[in-house]
């Protein structure tokens, strides 16, 4: 808009004239959106309410009889709808009870980590029926060697399954700033030769299934509305401590990704007492070398040379969560180091509420979803006035990420299912 009065205002001599608004007319919907929009709302009904009859579908939807006995034949020839026959009379003629034929297609979801690749399959309620993991060496860790990865992940979980149908959309989290709407990694600090990557492209040419790619954190802020601690909450922030640190943010219902995708990269947030430096796409920022897993090590570690204890090996071996395991302990140094990495993410969630003001932050991640630092962390935040949103660990663990693929999956599957 700003560019077309500009170019008028040239033309014009810098009058800035508007041509009137003509009024616009609504225009009918065509039968066929109308029979859509008809099966869509029976099917989702279906889906919360198997089995049940007509009538129920009925009374529920407030569509006429004939509406409904037509939609449902529609479905039932897609192969959308079961007839289950007859259910209990109660004096009269015994309905005929329907159900959502879930096992009508499959979806599945993928989650790429510095170290190992999982995925999740699951059917058109969104109930996983199989799963597969594998670790990575450097080697694999190409775009190209994960693609392969997956089309041996997705052929090894549908021998796991009886369900003969077929897989209708895969998402796939990638560890970086993702551009979703082109499926493109913008860029992956943690992993080599995904910079500006088309990966949607190579999966779609290469697996022959229509795909998403969305950022690794925002699938698992999506994972926790869909089944975990976030279920209900139109506003919330899911945090991931790990090998990296980032943010899926919640607003009114909806992820928020930002004008160029990198909204929730939290992990390049300044650190109070670190040197200011400029943010660099290719580099690891402040929060996620002070707090993420590695900085959590290097602190535990700087901690036992100062004490001397050095000396035992073991000590200098422990990874983040088995710190975090020592201060619910009593351990001294490791409650020092505990009670340090919770101020930083305090500090940080502060930042976040008072910009975003969550009614929820869920922890997640190897290092995040620790119960030890989560409530050294809430009490670092009551001793604010406001910014002080509820706090959780996540309920779901690394299976986070794979729901959140699922429900991307689902959505995306459920726009082809009544072509």
């Amino acid at each position: 808009m700003a560019s077309r009065i500009l170019k008028t205002m040239r033309r014009t001599g810098g009058k800035h004239t508007v041509a009137p608004r003509l009024p616009m007319r609504a225009e009918a919907a065509r039968p066929s959106q109308l029979r859509e929009s008809n099966c869509r709302l029976l099917l989702n009904l279906l889906r919360g309410n198997s089995p049940c009859s007509k009538a129920d579908l009925v009374r529920k939807s407030g569509l006429s009889a004939t509406t409904v006995s037509v939609s449902i034949a529609h479905m039932t020839r897609l192969g959308l709808i079961e007839d289950l026959g007859d259910g209990e009379s109660s004096g009269g003629r015994p309905p005929s009870l329907l159900r959502f034929n879930s096992s009508h297609g499959l979806v599945a979801g993928a989650d790429v980590g510095g170290t190992r690749l999982r995925m999740m399959l699951a059917d058109l309620n969104g109930t996983p029926v199989a799963h597969w993991a594998t670790h990575l060496n450097e080697r694999q860790k190409t775009p190209r060697t994960i693609v392969s990865l997956m089309q041996t992940g997705i052929r090894e979980m549908m021998q796991q399954t009886d369900v003969s149908a077929r897989v209708l959309h895969l998402t796939v989290g990638a560890p970086g700033i993702t551009d979703v709407d082109h499926g493109v990694v913008l860029a992956a600090p943690n992993l080599q030769g995904w910079t500006e990557f088309p990966m949607r492209a190579l999966v779609e040419r290469e697996m022959k299934i229509s795909c998403t790619v969305e950022n690794d954190v925002n699938l698992a802020a999506l994972g926790e509305q869909y089944r975990g601690e976030a279920q209900g909450v139109d506003d919330f922030i899911f945090i991931a401590l790990g090998t990296g640190v980032g943010a899926g943010i919640f607003l009114r219902g909806a992820l928020h990704h930002g004008a160029d995708w990198t909204a929730g990269e939290i992990g390049y947030l300044p650190v109070y007492g670190m040197p200011r430096e400029p943010v660099r796409l290719e580099e690891t920022g402040q929060l996620e070398r002070a707090i993420g897993g590695a900085g959590v090590e290097a602190m535990w570690q700087k901690a036992l040379r100062r004490e001397r204890r050095a000396a035992k090996a073991d000590l200098m071996r422990l990874h983040a969560p088995e710190v975090f395991d020592l201060a619910d302990e009593g351990h001294t140094l490791a409650l020092e180091v505990t009670t340090e990495t919770a101020r930083i993410l305090a500090d940080a969630i502060g930042t976040l509420s008072l910009l975003y003001n969550p009614q929820l932050v869920v922890l997640g991640g190897g290092v995040g979803a620790h119960r030890t630092l989560c409530s050294a962390t809430e009490a670092f935040l009551r001793e604010n006035e406001f910014a002080q949103p509820k706090l959780r660990a996540s309920s779901l663990g690394p299976e986070a990420q794979l729901f959140g693929a699922v429900s991307l999956s689902l959505s995306a599957a459920e726009a082809g299912l009544l072509c």
